[in-house]
């Protein structure tokens, strides 16, 4: 299933091309040309939180998309999926089963599916492979070179540790 998220593929976008005014038979030109692919990543997260009591979860993911708009798939250790999470700018949408929750805010839903706060753009970029930096967040790239991410969140409390691995 992951795979045939991979191989999808995009309607094609028209494109306007005028040639420049100097040209003598100047005339508006449209040619159809495939839109660009969405990013597309895979990989297992790990979420650690020292709360009371403490919580921790190791999952696969596939994302597609980034921000503004995107979608992440979590799965469950056999492969079906737990949750699905859609957004664009402004809203975003929580499937778990049957059930579905919408919000104009994807930090409520993120909250929602995991019981703390993570700053929810970071975390989008972070799971498609981009370490960005995060306020109260330290993010470690030591292990880049194995597809490895490192996050921890120092501050505000309860410390959040955030490990991703990619395979694609």
């Amino acid at each position: 299933m992951m795979l045939l998220g991979g191989c999808a593929t995009r309607p094609t976008g028209t494109q306007t091309f005028t040639p420049p005014s100097s040209s003598a038979n100047s005339q508006v030109v449209s040619v159809e040309v495939p839109a660009a692919p969405a990013p597309f990543k895979a990989g297992r997260f790990a979420l650690q939180i020292d709360s009371e009591p403490p919580q921790s979860f190791i999952t696969s993911f596939d994302i597609t998309g980034g921000w503004p708009d995107g979608t992440l798939n979590i799965y469950n250790p056999l492969g079906m999926q737990m949750a699905r999470l859609e957004w664009t700018a402004q809203s975003a949408r929580l499937l778990q089963g049957r059930q579905v929750r919408e919000s104009a805010s994807l930090e409520r839903l993120v909250f929602e599916l995991t019981g703390t706060q993570l700053p929810t753009a970071a975390v989008i970029d972070w799971l498609a492979g981009k370490p960005t930096p995060a306020e109260g967040w330290n993010v470690d790239v030591s292990e880049w070179h194995l597809r490895r991410l490192v996050l921890e969140r120092v501050q505000p409390a309860p410390r959040t540790v955030l490990r991703i691995a990619f395979e694609s």
